[in-house]
């Protein structure tokens, strides 16, 4: 299905982003390695938005609790667009296998 495929994957999750960025100072480039809380300073609750938009979009579940608690674990305290790109390919890849 080509809306697995991670360009696709990307450009959507870019778009949404796009479509919230007004509310931040950040004018450079969306790239997959541009950072959600130090180059678009995101907050908690802007992780929160932007994962039930990604949800709305792809029309799916995600286990963002999860995700982010992983991160933790691993003290990793930011995560790239590639990263999440990454995280939404894999789950969508896992639903669409038990579909």
């Amino acid at each position: 299905m080509s809306e697995l495929n991670r360009d696709n994957i990307f450009l959507s999750i870019s778009e949404i982003i796009g479509s919230l960025k007004d509310e931040w100072e950040y004018s450079g480039q969306i790239t997959p390695e541009t950072t959600l809380f130090t180059e678009l300073e995101f907050e908690s609750i802007d992780a929160v938005v932007l994962g039930s938009m990604i949800e709305e979009h792809f029309k799916r579940s995600f286990p963002f609790a999860e995700y982010l608690a992983n991160l933790g674990e691993q003290k990793i305290r930011d995560i790239s667009l590639k990263d999440l790109v990454d995280f939404v390919h894999q789950n969508l890849e896992k639903q669409n296998e038990k579909n």
